[in-house]
This record gives structure tokens, sequence and C-alpha cells, in this order.
């Protein structure tokens, strides 16, 4: 799978405390080996049908969406990552 990283993501880790973005760290490899991974509470998000939202903490969410690349492989788009004001512009 190949994942692609939006500028308001990479903004929002920055912005993160330095312990939260270790657990990121930790919790995008889970991810990557089992995005289904019951820890991670990936779910649709209420009012954006192809939005899914997981979870790093209980405090600290990320936001995501599918899509294909130019070759037609699927793609994983990382939007959003932060605390709970995430769902506002998810």
């Amino acid at each position: 799978m190949k994942y692609r990283r939006l500028n308001s993501f990479k903004r929002g880790f920055d912005e993160l405390p330095i312990e939260i973005q270790a657990l990121v760290r930790e919790k995008f490899r889970l991810f990557q080996n089992d995005p289904g991974h019951p820890s991670l509470r990936i779910k649709k998000m209420k009012g954006h049908e192809s939005i899914r939202e997981g979870h790093i903490t209980v405090g600290y969410v990320f936001t995501f969406h599918h899509e294909t690349d130019e070759s037609g492989k699927p793609r994983v788009v990382f939007r959003r990552i932060g605390s709970h004001v995430t769902y506002r512009k998810p």
C-alpha cells in the first residue's frame, strides 16, 4: 500500500508534543501492518462518507481517505492529525 500526507497532516504532526509524535510513529507502523487493528479504532467519520478517522490516543486522532494513484494502485491519504479539534475540518 502506498501512502501520502497532505500538508495539513504534516503541520499537525509537527505541532504535536514529542511524546505524542513517538506514539504516532508506533501507531502508523501498526496501521501499515494491520490497518484494522482494534487499538486504532478506525471508523467512518460522521457527515463525511469517504473520510475515515483513527485514534492515536483518547485525545489525539487522525483522518484519512483512500484514492488511487496515477498508476491505478490504491493509496491512503493522511489528511489531518491532532486533538479532537481535527473533527471540525477533517
